[in-house]
């Protein structure tokens, strides 16, 4: 059940693309930024060559046609879009729905949740909004998912009949400080460990009042650990390989715990747009960029060889990190999503860029506005696979955000095709399993639960320490320990930017955390319209967004 890939997870389809590459196409590597030619918006369905890259572009998504929705598009680069054998993507539309394509032929299936098989169904079972879901990784038929914001279960959806069943219950399984537990989740941005059996969330109260994080075993359906901790994080995950919690903090950094939060590691002494991914020999790896750094890195830590810390300890160095290219080039400047669900290629990511601004000459750098694929490598190779063809004027719902498939044949992103504004569909790029080099399979982690990988001595010239904000309690095994702290940030002060470039820098940083809050306010909305017996909140809401 709980094996990293799927058994029959063998040659995949393209789909729309079966016939569209000739043997031996190979996706041509290169930090390049060609012109890009005009071109017609596909319709649903058609596939269409990317004229500057040579790849199979299908327009998966019609949201003005049926069902009819605000927009359709793939959630976030953090969540797998494609199910286990890419037969199946889900996408999130406006007005709160998640909705079930095939793979193969793009046509829409129906919306996802019991309710809409039986609407007798509580609405504690039901799948709207924030309901974070997430594939099994093998039964390419189950859709693991929450009650909207969390709840206390977690609950698996078949996603042919709308059918649930309950996965976990975390009711009476936990320490007494979480006895208040009403929202356990990930805040949305956070996965399973690859092979689906480490899950790590955290927990909150009534009020979205952190109490604390907690990892959980479905294998064993028990609790490896939990700590007790009362600043929020912006969102928290488990690793890929499933040694670590990860939870990510504007404030406090973003820190690596081991299950059992017996110690933890700083990656980061920010929150940043990151995802976790697979080493090539199964390493668990932390993927950002650092916008604080003088040369705005895109850089990958290996979380397994960092030296660790008491999980009481307020400060700490942060991880040796590999730098794969800067961003601050000739005064240019991008805004970047990572996706790391590649499992099946490990060693390998993919990221999608939004935003950039032009370097001081008028020219933009080789990233600009484009999907590409990378090796988690110093001096990476660089594969660009499209441009997005999305323009400004949109909200948030109209960054690309691209997610790659298991297998890296698949990778989805959103656009709204030169039209600004939310006028957004999903596209889907197909690539051959050999087009792109590197290997389709994982070593299996020699450990799986604890984090015990040796430490490495931090290199000379790494950053100073930095701060874990909030008091906290851990508990794991028969042993806990507890102790108090304050809360800093780390150093980040070697900008080469002038003073007046750097202020517009954090603006833009500002501005994308207001746009992440904004959507989690929206999605909040669309969960409650998306509950018939809520409904009646739709015109508080709709005056609300009038102003």
């Amino acid at each position: 059940m709980f094996g990293l890939f799927s058994a029959n997870a063998g040659a995949q389809s393209l789909g729309k693309c079966n016939s569209f590459y000739s043997t031996g196409f190979s996706v041509a590597e290169g930090k390049v930024n060609p012109a890009m030619p005009s071109l017609a918006k596909p319709a649903q369905g058609a596939a269409v060559k990317e004229p500057n890259f040579n790849t199979c572009l299908v327009r998966g998504t019609n949201h003005a046609g049926t069902p009819s929705t605000q927009f359709a598009r793939n959630d976030y680069s953090r969540r797998q879009a494609f199910n286990a054998d890419n037969t199946y993507f889900i996408v999130y539309t406006g007005g709160g729905w998640w909705h079930l394509y095939d793979a193969n032929t793009m046509k829409f299936l129906r919306q996802l949740s019991p309710k809409v098989a039986n609407s007798n169904v509580s609405n504690e079972f039901h799948l709207a909004a924030d309901a974070e879901p997430q594939w099994h990784p093998t039964d390419p038929n189950i859709l693991y998912y929450l009650p909207t914001n969390g709840g206390t279960k977690l609950l698996k959806l078949d996603v042919r009949t709308n059918t649930y069943s309950i996965a976990a219950d975390f009711a009476g399984k936990l320490p007494s400080w979480a006895s208040t537990a009403r929202h356990i989740w990930t805040k949305s941005e956070g996965s399973p460990s690859a092979d689906g059996r480490y899950w790590g969330f955290q927990v909150e109260n009534s009020n979205f009042g952190l109490l604390g994080y907690m990892v959980w075993d479905l294998q064993n359906n028990k609790l490896v650990g939990s700590v007790q901790n009362s600043s929020r994080p912006d969102h928290s995950s488990m690793s890929a390989a499933g040694r670590w919690y990860v939870t990510s903090s504007d404030s406090n950094g973003t820190w690596a715990w081991a299950p059992d939060f017996s110690k933890k590691k700083l990656l980061l002494h920010k929150s940043e747009h990151s995802d976790l991914a697979l080493g090539p020999n199964g390493e668990d790896y932390y993927l950002s960029i650092d916008f604080q750094s003088g040369n705005g890195d895109v850089f990958f830590i290996n979380i397994d060889s960092c030296p660790s810390v008491a999980p009481t300890a307020t400060t700490a160095t942060e991880c040796p990190r590999t730098v794969l290219f800067p961003t601050y080039v000739n005064g240019s400047s991008s805004s970047f999503h990572f996706s790391g669900k590649g499992m099946k290629k490990p060693g390998w990511a993919v990221a999608s860029t939004y935003g950039t601004k032009a370097s001081r000459d008028g020219t933009y750098p080789w990233f600009s506005n484009k999907v590409f694929a990378f090796e988690l490598k110093a001096n990476p190779r660089v594969y660009p696979l499209a441009y997005t063809r999305r323009v400004g004027g949109g909200t948030y719902w109209s960054e690309p955000q691209a997610s790659v498939s298991r297998d890296f044949t698949r990778v989805a992103f959103n656009s709204n095709w030169g039209a600004a504004g939310d006028d957004i569909d999903d596209y889907i790029i197909h690539i051959p399993s050999s087009a792109l080099p590197g290997g389709t399979t994982t070593t299996k982690p020699s450990h799986v639960t604890g984090g015990n990988s040796q430490p490495m001595q931090a290199p000379s010239g790494s950053r100073p320490a930095a701060s874990q904000g909030a008091g906290i309690r851990v508990t794991g095994g028969d042993t806990s320990t507890s102790g108090n702290s304050t809360s800093a940030r780390g150093d980040g002060s070697t900008m080469w930017v002038s003073p007046g470039e750097r202020l517009l820098r954090r603006a833009a940083t500002a501005a994308r955390r207001t746009a992440r809050s904004l959507a989690a306010s929206r999605r909040l909305r669309a969960a409650l319209l998306a509950v018939p017996s809520v409904a009646w909140w739709h015109s508080a809401f709709e005056e609300e967004d009038d102003r």
